[in-house]
């Protein structure tokens, strides 16, 4: 079972990634340079509205013999709404909405509730939605490692002594043709690794007018707390 605590790895930066748009790419030669990315990623930026994609997660640690995959859903609609679904191997959901989380874990017969008002600013921060390169450019140092004509794989290297002593380092694949993320890599500094990759990505879908709501059954054990987004920053209680 994928613990709680490790979600907050997957969605600052795949909400980063996923605020990509196809867009047409800048030629991936030798004379790409991260400039040429950035100038793309920032001009896409302003055009997204709301985006879903599937997304398979393996996770390895020097503890378990193999690696854990799980698989779900993920909804965003800007500036700061979301929902991150789970449905294997065990069915559970995460969603921030007009400042509130819900984290519900149906198989437990278990939910949890609170107010982020408090820390919204620095959680959407820490998420990505919405931002340039120059504001990631704040708590990121940011590089091109390759441009093989196919993909561009960039590096984020956490500025901050707080999210360092997590992540060592983010890897990211775009495919050049589309400008839509392929992969991401998450690198702990425990030795922990994280590989999340997507397909069924839609750019601007409707969705649903409910789909940040979380229908609670009778009998559900609510408790107060975000144990669902515990690690993700170290100026959250």
């Amino acid at each position: 079972m994928i613990r709680n605590s490790t979600l907050w790895r997957s969605l600052g930066i795949v909400t980063l990634l996923l605020t990509l748009t196809p867009q047409p790419s800048i030629a991936a030669e030798d004379s790409v340079d991260l400039n040429d990315v950035l100038v793309e990623f920032d001009r896409v930026q302003a055009s997204l509205q709301t985006i879903s994609a599937d997304f398979v997660e393996t996770n390895t640690n020097a503890l378990l013999s193999e690696p854990i995959v799980a698989d779900g859903r993920f909804f965003m609609t800007k500036p700061d709404a979301i929902r991150w679904e789970y449905s294997t191997p065990e069915e559970m959901s995460f969603v921030i909405s007009a400042d509130q989380y819900t984290g519900y874990f149906p198989t437990r017969n278990k939910a949890e509730r609170r107010n982020i008002q408090r820390w919204r600013e620095q959680l959407f921060r820490f998420f990505g939605v919405g931002q340039g390169s120059a504001e990631l450019g704040k708590f990121y140092n940011i590089r091109l490692r390759e441009a093989d004509g196919e993909r561009y794989l960039l590096s984020l290297e956490p500025k901050r002594r707080r999210v360092k002593k997590r992540v060592e380092e983010v890897l990211f694949w775009l495919d050049a043709s589309t400008y839509l993320p392929t992969r991401v890599e998450y690198i702990g500094s425990d030795g922990t690794g994280r590989i999340i990759e997507f397909t069924q990505i839609q750019m601007n879908p409707d969705l649903a007018a409910g789909i940040y709501e979380v229908e609670l059954p009778a009998g559900v054990t609510m408790t107060d707390g975000f144990s669902g987004l515990s690690g993700m920053s170290a100026e959250t209680p």
